[in-house]
């Protein structure tokens, strides 16, 4: 049976095509890594010339959603240590390539949204979340400290442990565990005074000027599921992001 592609806003047919997919995706009945069916398959599906089709598809692979792979197909993009350096990890050091940092746990417990996580996570100020604190290192010294908060209504049974003993990057815990896939994220930088705490984990002094890095990560829903804050010393590293 066809999917109703119906724009609210009368948007162009290939956007509706893109919504149902991402519907797909975001419900798992196309699962990370997974091959899609072949355009011929989907236009029947959904009722749209092969041409509309591929305009969608086309923009999903833009976006990162889905991976071409020549002569194999198109497959839903899965999280991995290369997706994650490439796409979402942007320090690098003032002179030399970008690496993939290593990653330390500092603590993992309960607590509540503050203003801040409330507006950026769209939750009620006090709404149960959990906090997580890690240390990243490049070529061998502490760079970045890491304070994520999640809404714990999202992330129901995530434990200290299962998060420390992740096989792969927290975006693929994410999505292998709790069926939350980020698909691209909004950050915001300022240069603000190291905290004593995050002075201690990053070896400088407090009130040292540091740049922090506002990360909301947003899912296939287009909803927000994480807030990091990342502290970061820049005495000898810089945030870099290239624009596509």
């Amino acid at each position: 049976m066809a999917t109703s592609l119906n724009s609210p806003d009368g948007g162009p047919l290939y956007k509706g095509v893109q919504r149902a997919l991402m519907e797909q995706l975001a419900s798992g009945e196309l699962k990370p890594g997974q091959l899609i069916p072949s355009e011929r398959q989907l236009a029947i599906e959904f009722s749209v010339s092969i041409g509309t089709l591929r305009k969608a598809i086309d923009e999903l692979v833009e976006n990162r959603i889905l991976i071409r792979q020549q002569g194999k197909g198109t497959y839903v993009a899965s999280h991995d240590r290369e997706r994650l350096l490439f796409y979402f990890f942007h320090v690098v050091p003032q002179k030399g390539a970008k690496s993939y940092p290593l990653v330390e746990f500092v603590f993992f417990h309960k607590s509540t949204a503050d203003a801040e996580a409330a507006a950026r996570l769209n939750i009620a100020v006090g709404t149960p979340t959990l906090h997580i604190r890690n240390k990243l290192s490049l070529q061998g010294a502490v760079v970045l400290v890491d304070d994520i908060t999640l809404d714990l209504a999202r992330f129901a049974g995530l434990s200290a442990a299962q998060f420390k003993e992740r096989p792969n990057t927290i975006y693929n815990l994410y999505q292998e565990v709790f069926g939350i896939t980020v698909v691209r994220t909004e950050e915001r930088l300022r240069a603000e005074a190291a905290s004593i705490d995050h002075a201690k984990l990053l070896k400088i002094k407090p009130g040292m000027p540091v740049l922090t890095i506002r990360r909301t990560a947003i899912d296939m829903r287009d909803e927000p599921v994480e807030l990091r804050i990342s502290t970061v010393n820049t005495a000898a590293h810089e945030y870099f992001a290239e624009l596509l």
